[in-house]
């Protein structure tokens, strides 16, 4: 029969263990939630970023690549999503809002993917130029739904979401540069 010490030893280590596990999950989540208090949605960024592994133990640099390859898959999914609202419209005005969008978030893709490559070389005002082009695409598209008659467009939920992603990106590349 087992001692009460041992039983006990089999109860405690296990939770110190992952107390101490704990501590330095919330530790290196420090770094996340300083940049999502700048933000401008701190749940949806918190969300995003601890959505991606390497967010928990990284630095500046590293979680300006995570928060664009985020973004690259939302634009992804919206490019993806196209040729099937596509088949459905009938209405000729819809079919060339979603077509303009397309052409919008296709541009918008092409500047998330030189945002990728500029987060990865470090080279930041080059990032910032990307992303504010990118920005400006996906404002094209969401506009395209603002003229009479104004309808909700078909790809508003991930387009806010791109939105927030790069205003994530722009609170981490600001941060970086000021040091």
């Amino acid at each position: 029969m087992a001692s009460p010490i041992s039983c006990l030893s089999i109860l405690v280590i296990p939770l110190l263990v992952t107390s101490l596990f704990y501590q330095v999950s919330n530790a290196d989540r420090a770094l996340v939630a300083s940049v999502c208090h700048n933000s401008t949605d701190y749940e949806f960024c918190m969300s995003s970023l601890l959505s991606d592994e390497r967010s928990i133990d990284c630095n500046l640099p590293t979680l300006e690549v995570i928060s664009v390859e985020l973004n690259e898959k939302v634009l992804e999914a919206a490019i993806q999503r196209i040729p099937n609202l596509l088949k459905n419209l009938i209405d000729p005005l819809d079919k060339t809002r979603l077509q303009n969008c397309k052409n919008d978030i296709g541009d918008a893709y092409q500047n998330m993917i030189r945002a990728s490559g500029d987060a990865g070389a470090e080279t930041y005002d080059e990032l910032k130029i990307s992303l504010t082009a990118a920005l400006l695409k996906i404002a094209e598209c969401d506009n395209e739904y603002e003229s009479s008659p104004k309808r909700q467009s078909p790809l508003s939920d991930l387009t806010f979401k791109m939105g927030r992603l790069i205003d994530i990106s722009y609170v981490i590349v600001n941060k970086i540069l000021l040091g």
